[in-house]
């Protein structure tokens, strides 16, 4: 059967025609290279490097107040230390004082007995003088007529003894009143080594205090040096705080940016014609538990926690958007499925995976397919799928759609 040249041209046309619109489908969505993605993504990176730096210096800067403050505490525990054992010694200095004043009441007292019994003693030493004298008088000579004048026996046999124990007498009181005046020196002298070694431990209780003083001045110092690093502490945490807050704003303002791009791109591989059925599968065939839902603590996802290796599958239909490295999300996929009858726009983002994602910008998947694999790729401390979905561009949590 022969074909006419007509229908030839018509069907070449056609053809030109179909590939015509081939070519542009396939320039809308193959994965080209995206400077402005890229230069998004640097920017987020040196926002974030910088918050790191920020925050390392707001870190360095808290733990230098922390350790202003501790060093000012524990000087003021000294000091308050130093005040209470200065307010001691204050006080035995002078309960040591009033033992002194009466001490030397007491020394007074028994130098006025010394005197007095040194009085008595010399009185008596003066009489005994007397009587010796007589007594050697009678000796002489006198002692005849004296002889003479007794008048019986026994005054003659007994004279003798008399003059005897005259002295004998006088030599005891004399001898005991040594003695006594001697006993009250002692005690006297007792009296004074007491009050000098009374005098003594006042004298060390000052030197103390004296010491006390001079560390209560050189504290003093110490302190006032304390306050001034405190102060310039506090402030560097403030220009650190400071710095702290605009850094995470130039972060976020990054991330915003990143974040409307990421949109833009649902909107520019987005085709009009998919139909979001809102029919939501699971992202893992088994997982742990969930580790962390969205919200808390301003989480933008929800985290699935799942071996390492184990398979990342698109909850739904739609077209890949994004498939590349990210700072925080590590190797990440984002898919966008559609409106839904009431006009409302879905997409999905898949962190963390262990390795570049097994699908492309562009590329159609299916509910189910697989993205790639769980990993701790990015900002993750462990093994674990951070899901987040947007609705009409805006993040709410994937747990209101899926099981």
């Amino acid at each position: 059967m022969r074909i006419s040249r007509r229908f030839k041209r018509i069907v070449s046309a056609m053809l030109a025609t179909a590939l015509a619109f081939t070519m542009t489908f396939s320039t809308d969505v193959m994965p080209l290279a995206d400077s402005k993605q890229d230069q998004l993504k640097a920017e987020v990176s040196a926002k974030q490097a910088e918050l790191d730096k920020v925050n390392a210096a707001l870190k360095e800067a808290q733990s230098n107040k922390e350790n202003a403050k501790a060093i000012k505490s524990q000087l003021e525990e000294q000091k308050n230390l130093i005040l209470s054992q200065i307010s001691l010694l204050s006080d035995q200095i002078t309960d040591l004082q009033e033992q002194i004043y009466l001490k030397q009441t007491e020394i007074d007292d028994k130098q006025i007995e010394v005197d007095n019994k040194q009085a008595e003693y010399d009185q008596r030493w003066s009489d005994f003088k007397q009587r010796m004298g007589a007594m050697q008088m009678l000796n002489d000579g006198g002692s005849i007529a004296l002889l003479s004048s007794a008048t019986n026996l026994y005054q003659l046999l007994t004279f003798a003894q008399t003059l005897e124990q005259i002295s004998s007498k006088d030599q005891s009181i004399c001898q005991d009143l040594e003695n006594q005046r001697a006993d009250l020196e002692n005690q006297r002298t007792e009296l004074e080594n007491a009050k000098a070694e009374m005098e003594a431990t006042q004298a060390s209780l000052k030197e103390q205090t004296t010491q006390l003083n001079s560390k209560q001045d050189e504290l003093a110092v110490n302190i006032a040096q304390a306050n001034e690093d405190l102060d310039e502490a506090s402030a560097q945490q403030e220009a650190a705080e400071a710095a702290a807050a605009e850094a995470r704003k130039k972060l976020d303002e990054a991330t915003a940016a990143l974040d409307s791009y990421l949109e833009a791109q649902n909107k520019k591989y987005g085709n009009a014609s998919i139909t979001c059925s809102l029919d939501f599968g699971r992202p893992l065939a088994t997982f742990k538990y969930i580790s962390c839902y969205f919200g808390g603590g301003g989480h933008r996802g929800t985290d699935y926690a799942a071996p390492g290796g184990t398979e990342i599958y698109t909850i739904a239909d739609g077209v890949v958007t994004a498939a590349t490295y990210h700072y925080s999300w590590g190797y990440y996929v984002q898919v966008y499925h559609g409106t839904d009858s009431n006009g409302n726009t879905y997409s999905t983002l898949y962190a963390h995976m262990n390795s570049a994602p097994v699908v492309s910008v562009g590329q159609p998947v299916s509910k189910g397919q697989l993205l790639g694999y769980v990993g701790t790729t990015g900002n993750s401390t462990g093994n674990h799928l951070h899901l987040e979905m947007k609705v009409n561009g805006v993040l709410t949590s994937v747990t209101n759609y899926i099981s």
